[in-house]
């Protein structure tokens, strides 16, 4: 009987606030278990197109920042696509 009145309140509960009960996504997938909280990207996917904006920045401006010959251009390539 105590469960059955706790489910019910729970349920009570995330129908009467509908965003609560989507607030959080939980993944579970080959690289293991990842949590969406909801801001957009995770950190690891900021990180890297954070990464690949700079390589892409050095490979496309090398002449001027004297960074010739080395290997931005590959590695942008090679790591963003």
């Amino acid at each position: 009987m105590r469960k059955l009145v706790l489910s019910m309140a729970a349920a009570a509960t995330l129908l009467a606030f509908p965003g609560a009960g989507y607030a959080q996504g939980v993944y579970f997938g080959p690289g293991g278990v990842r949590i969406d909280d909801g801001r957009g990207y995770d950190r690891d996917e900021r990180r890297h197109w954070r990464m690949c904006r700079h390589l892409r920045d050095a490979c496309m401006h090398k002449e001027e920042y004297g960074e010739e010959g080395m290997g931005n251009c590959r590695r942008y390539r090679r790591m963003c696509g």
